[in-house]
């Protein structure tokens, strides 16, 4: 009756860690949005998709684990049963997998609000650079710019030329 007892406070303690996981991504899903407003950035559901996403990712690889400390903690009980060797019954891996979320969730909650746009810009760099690269002058990839919009002018109101006059450079 005790090994029953220590087989049900390891089946709390997996229990306890899927609900620590949904509790840090909410945690992590309230900081995103918190930081989407700080930079003024229009909260759509891809975000929100993209948590889904995670609580699903996260879940499959618990539930992984998980399975695996069910067959240990099996094991474990057998050995206790039919050959009297007693080892501890704690579910290592599920905890290992609470573990490393918690430690991922965590560092994006800490991250600055600023970290993501400096990741963009250097997006943006990135890219401006390979059309320089590519085009050698701003003139060029203007022009380059007005000849696929000539091939779309009919969707494009004003025919979406470009100039180098406007407020976008």
């Amino acid at each position: 009756m005790e090994r029953l007892t220590t087989i049900m406070f390891c089946a709390g303690i997996m229990l306890l860690a899927y609900v620590i996981i949904l509790g840090l991504i909410f945690c992590d899903l309230s900081a995103g949005v918190r930081k989407a407003k700080k930079r003024n950035e229009y909260r759509d559901s891809a975000g929100y998709k993209r948590t889904i996403e995670k609580i699903a990712k996260y879940f499959n690889m618990t539930f992984a684990m998980s399975i695996i400390d069910a067959f240990q903690v099996t094991i474990i009980w057998y050995l206790f049963r039919f050959y009297d060797i007693d080892l501890i019954m704690i579910p290592w891996f599920t905890l290992f997998a609470l573990g490393y979320v918690a430690w991922v969730e965590i560092h994006s909650i800490w991250e600055p609000a600023d970290i993501k746009e400096k990741r963009q810009q250097r997006e943006y760099k990135k890219a401006l650079m390979a059309l320089l690269r590519e085009y050698g002058t701003v003139e060029n990839i203007v022009k380059a710019l007005n000849q696929s919009k000539d091939k779309d002018e009919d969707d494009v109101p004003d025919g979406g030329r470009v100039s180098l006059e406007s407020d976008d450079f």
